[in-house]
């Protein structure tokens, strides 16, 4: 094989190590952190702060959204993302022996295609340009929320009791964002609680108006008579006995 030859896939293997290096965008990030909850009634639309990586740019003279970063796309499997990179990164060190060696041998074309076959995969999903719009819509989504908070709070509930059964949701909640460590369950609990102070409690926060005020028993005895909306979690979690501990 000519030196040309040699020096085309050398120039395409550095091409695509950048691909191997990339950070992975999570959900989490690609939806951000909302700082203010909307409000269908008055029109205001919520407040959200980026929350993906960022890089201290130079020539900014501040921090960007990091340039090496494959965006998150709801569509994609993110897991399959992960494996394509790490075959990658794998595959790219014995290539490059190979190439270094100008072994042109069955191994090097096995290994090339395959690699290949993972840089086209995460270069595609580099290319393209998630809608953070929508990715953000569907978090503002409480259809899950609710139906979970009716779950627990009709256990307790007793007429002219509403203050102290949300009191108790509001410690239920609190006690278990505590409990879990960082990630989606953490976060998805974490969307019940306002950035507010507890009014009853000490180092815990006061439940959204969603929860504390807005949603009613009477909406929550129709929901929890339709089957659970995708997204609820833990439904099986240590509580009080139906009608328990309201006296």
């Amino acid at each position: 094989m000519s030196d040309r030859f040699w020096s085309k896939m050398e120039f395409d293997l550095d091409e695509m190590r950048d691909l191997f290096r990339m950070l992975i965008e999570s959900k989490i990030d690609a939806v951000g952190q909302r700082i203010t909850p909307g409000n269908k009634k008055t029109g205001k639309k919520a407040e959200w702060r980026d929350s993906s990586p960022r890089w201290v740019d130079d020539e900014h003279g501040r921090a960007v959204r990091a340039w090496l970063m494959i965006p998150y796309i709801d569509a994609i499997n993110q897991e399959l993302l992960e494996d394509y990179q790490q075959t990658g990164k794998r595959l790219v060190k014995s290539v490059e022996q190979r190439i270094a060696a100008r072994e042109f041998t069955p191994e090097l074309i096995q290994e090339w295609g395959l690699l290949c076959s993972c840089a086209g995969a995460l270069e595609i999903v580099y290319q393209s340009r998630p809608d953070q719009g929508n990715l953000r819509r569907g978090s503002n989504n409480l259809d899950a929320h609710r139906y979970w908070f009716a779950h627990y709070y009709l256990r307790i509930y007793r007429w002219g009791k509403t203050e102290e059964c949300r009191d108790k949701m509001e410690e239920f909640i609190n006690d278990r964002f505590r409990q879990l460590p960082p990630g989606e369950e953490k976060d998805w609990f974490g969307r019940f609680l306002s950035n507010v102070p507890s009014d009853v409690l000490e180092d815990a926060r006061r439940l959204t108006g969603e929860f504390r005020e807005d949603l009613s028993a009477s909406e929550m005895e129709e929901l929890i008579k339709q089957s659970a909306p995708p997204g609820v979690m833990a439904l099986d979690l240590n509580f009080l006995h139906p009608k328990g501990g309201l006296e």
